[in-house]
């Protein structure tokens, strides 16, 4: 079984951010024996006045295959770290739902995250309509909303970037785009214009890669810069708190 598990709100101004977490939440759940991370993303909601966040209001979301099928014990393993584990003044959520179940009015409450604000109640009236799996704590609980739309818009398979994928991590230095996807499980690098590069084009990593979710697959959008390829968009790796 896979399932999607998206958290939100667990930092403060001096605290990890929610990114950093939420692959420290994959790690307890494989150190548990309870799910395998296949890829974490994080996806950009509205930023506005009305809506409390400490940086960039964005939320993170976990694709994992359970590993013994305990959905409940996935659940309980997750709100037990975030509880022992968000910072102090923030407000955490936690969703977690099958992958195969995700229903279309969640995906569009997803998108109505990244354009609109969205009352905390409202969020919490759709998980419990839907039969969905959504948790909060703190003063407020505002992590619902983000939680619950990151599985929105990770179902989609049309949202996020990337921030822990098998291997991104550890590509360092100009590197060719056949030796990235062997590496890696990025499945293909295309330019902005839309071609996919060949095995033998040659990328500048700047040790730092973010494949973008695109049509369910993990794809490096890239563009040309003098003899080397760069990452299309890497205006988001200061907004990653590591």
């Amino acid at each position: 079984m896979n399932l999607f598990i998206a958290i939100d709100d667990t930092d403060n101004e001096e605290s990890i951010g929610t990114g950093r977490l939420s692959r420290m939440l994959a790690v307890e759940l494989s150190r548990k024996g309870l799910a395998g991370n296949i890829g974490i993303t994080r996806h950009q909601l509205l930023v506005h006045p009305d809506i409390p966040y400490t940086s960039h209001n964005s939320c993170a979301c976990l694709e994992a295959i359970s590993k013994c099928a305990a959905f409940e014990e996935v659940a309980t393993v997750s709100r037990t770290f975030l509880i022992e584990n968000y910072h102090e003044t923030s407000n955490p959520g936690l969703c977690v739902i099958d992958k195969s179940t995700v229903p279309e009015a969640l995906k569009q409450f997803g998108y109505r995250a990244q354009q609109e604000v969205i009352d905390i109640e409202e969020a919490r009236d759709l998980a419990k309509r839907l039969g969905v799996v959504l948790w909060w704590y703190g003063e407020t609980g505002q992590g619902c909303v983000g939680s619950l739309a990151g599985v929105g818009l990770r179902s989609t398979g049309n949202d996020g970037r990337f921030i822990d994928l098998a291997g991104i991590r550890d590509l360092k230095g100009v590197m060719s785009v056949g030796n990235i996807l062997q590496q890696t499980a990025i499945h293909k690098v295309v330019s902005v214009s839309g071609e996919a590069l060949s095995d033998k084009e040659v990328i500048d990593t700047q040790d730092w890669i973010r494949p973008t979710l695109n049509n369910n697959q993990v794809v490096l959008f890239v563009k040309k810069n003098g003899n080397f390829w760069l990452q299309a968009d890497g205006k988001n790796k200061k907004a990653e708190k590591r």
